[in-house]
């Protein structure tokens, strides 16, 4: 028995001695490790330093560890390329570490998306969306990431109808994501109907509406392919669909409406329509349209009468520069038609400095309507400026 409990102080010094042995050793390989990887990384730096950046990444690569602990730092650096603009090194860079690495899924799917956004930058598309891909079928975790990014790339490449599909896919969680593939629908329409694909076409314009039916691009792009199949009541519907999507656009739609109406002789419908919007917001492109229309049907005078009438309680650059086309185009003469022909290339020089379209994000100004602003790349947001001169 006494024996045995010497024994037992004896086996204690046994592990602690091999204890602190391996911990030496842990350590005498830590350092060698690192005095090698010290020696690749300074080689690495030194290349970069004396413009020989293919044999720096190269040195670089060898020299940082593939493992997690040393992930961070990898993917730290092949930002900074992609940042730089260097994105074939990012990508050989991610790329190596999928390679070399022993990684858990989620690690790996970061590496994969740090990839993919390498070949986008780069604008290699294809190999992109083979990495996307890839990763969806393999059930990935980060599904609705590289749903996102397949949507920007098939948007990129005006691949409507898998934006639109990998759009559907994010609708669940991203319901704001609906206006933006309303704006895909009303694009492939377009693609449709100039390849003589009517009945395509007005499906899908259909579907931009479900999935947005405040879609003012879908009813104006529904109308006018009604106006050109001559379906005008049809157009009709579809133009007076915008007054209650978005007042703002309908002044875009009055001549298209006009002569919807007048091929059905419905010529009273549509000023009767003209009194009843302006009279729930007034609008000078309205009232003009109305006295223009009023001129054809009743003569000059009634027109005259209404829209000077109109200018009393809204005044305006648009209503005076009709009121000197008038009186211009009746008694003026001599020294007063002098002064009306100033008067109107001042209104019309203040007419021609207004910008009609605004975009409501960034404040970008165009004369053009667009459904995609050039500045802020956001859909749908630039729209008439409705504030009269």
């Amino acid at each position: 028995m006494s024996e045995s409990l010497w024994l037992i102080p004896l086996f204690f010094v046994a592990i602690s001695a091999g204890f602190f042995m391996g911990r030496r050793e842990s350590k005498r390989r830590q350092r060698r490790r690192m005095a090698s990887l010290s020696k690749d990384y300074v080689a690495g730096i030194n290349f970069f330093l004396n413009e020989e950046p293919d044999k720096g990444i190269e040195a670089l690569l060898n020299s940082l560890d593939v493992s997690e602990e040393g992930l961070e730092t990898h993917l730290a650096l092949g930002k900074l390329f992609r940042k730089r603009g260097e994105f074939d090194r990012a990508a050989q860079l991610h790329t190596h570490l999928l390679e070399h690495g022993d990684y858990g899924r989620p690690v790996q799917e970061e590496i994969q998306l740090e990839l993919a956004q390498d070949y986008l930058a780069s604008g290699i598309f294809d190999l992109a969306e083979q990495v996307l891909l890839e990763m969806l079928d393999q059930d990935c975790q980060a599904k609705d990431e590289v749903c996102e990014q397949l949507m920007g790339l098939y948007e990129q490449e005006r691949d409507w109808v898998n934006a639109i599909s990998m759009g559907e896919r994010l609708l669940k969680n991203r319901a704001n994501l609906a206006p933006v593939l309303a704006q895909f629908c009303c694009e492939q329409a377009e693609t449709l109907r100039r390849d003589g694909d009517i009945n395509p076409a007005r499906r899908m314009l259909r579907r931009a509406l479900s999935f947005d039916n405040q879609c003012v691009r879908a009813s104006l792009a529904e109308g006018d392919l009604e106006m050109a199949e001559s379906n005008w009541g049809a157009a009709i519907d579809a133009f007076q669909r915008v007054w209650n999507q978005d007042s703002d656009f309908f002044d875009e739609t009055l001549e298209r409406l006009r002569e919807c109406f007048q091929h059905q002789e419905k010529e009273e419908d549509f000023i009767q329509m003209l009194a009843d919007y302006s009279a729930e917001k007034p609008s000078t492109t309205r009232i003009l349209l109305l006295s223009e229309t009023l001129k054809e049907r009743y003569g000059d005078k009634e027109a005259a009468d209404f829209i000077r009438e109109y200018m009393k309680a809204n005044p305006s650059v648009r209503g005076l520069n009709r009121i000197i086309d008038m009186s211009l185009a009746s008694t003026a003469e001599g020294e007063a038609r002098e002064h009306l022909d100033m008067l109107k290339q001042v209104s019309e020089k203040l007419l021609s400095d207004k910008s009609l379209y605004k975009c409501r994000r960034c404040g970008f100004e165009t004369p053009l309507m667009q459904w995609r602003c050039p500045s802020c790349k956001r859909w749908g947001t630039i729209k008439p400026v409705v504030k009269e001169v």
